[in-house]
């Protein structure tokens, strides 16, 4: 059960790091279901210090909840993206660099709800940077996350035993994330066969997918 709820958290995270923008405007609910999945995860882990039958109900559930709040709530799907993703975003952070267990995990819930409100706001102004770089670093943390859980007394993937490098390496992988979906803007473009400039000053001079 460990190594397959582990290969999960690697395989999802993977996914939502180096696809995170591609999948808003190609598959649109299963981005939502992905973060509805690992926001479940965490929330689970968070709660009971482990990733067990828990953490998988909230998991399923997030997933679930997200997916079909992606058709039903079709107008708000941009706002709705923003907050999922800002509290992912913050959930993720919080478990890669040790705070999650801060005040009995007060600290990690509080930096997740203050992301989703931030990402709620800045989603309309900043959509594809704002994408990018919150699927990049939450699908990082989420990685990092799930080598731990497999591999628990190793120090490269433990930031209880590993010191500074798990966060280290977590903010490689995002960097890494931020890079390769910034360098596919225009091949995603073409796939998609539609063409547009896109939201932020800072990927100007590429295309992007179309807005829904």
């Amino acid at each position: 059960m460990s190594l397959t709820i582990g290969l999960l958290m690697i395989l999802t995270g993977l996914a939502i790091m180096a696809f995170g923008l591609f999948m808003f405007y190609a598959w649109l609910p299963l981005l939502y279901a992905l973060i509805g999945f690992d926001v479940g995860l965490l929330l689970g882990r968070a709660f009971t210090g482990d990733v067990g039958a828990t953490a998988i109900v909230l998991g399923l559930a997030g997933a679930f909840i997200l997916g079909a709040a992606s058709y039903i709530l079709e107008p708000y799907r941009r706002v709705l993206l923003g907050v999922s993703g800002g509290i992912l975003f913050g959930l993720s952070v919080a478990a890669a660099f040790g705070i999650d267990g801060w005040f009995g995990g007060f600290f990690g819930r509080v930096l997740a709800l203050v992301c989703g409100v931030v990402g709620g706001l800045l989603v309309p102004r900043f959509f594809d940077l704002f994408v990018i770089v919150a699927s990049a670093v939450s699908g990082a943390a989420m990685v990092m996350t799930g080598a731990n859980h497999i591999l628990p007394g190793v120090g490269f993937f433990d930031r209880a035993a590993g010191g500074v490098l798990p966060s280290l390496v977590t903010i490689i992988l995002a960097a890494a994330g931020v890079s390769w979906q910034l360098s596919n803007i225009a091949k995603w473009t073409q796939m998609l066969s539609v063409g547009r400039d896109v939201s932020d000053a800072s990927t100007r001079g590429q295309e992007g997918p179309p807005r829904r």
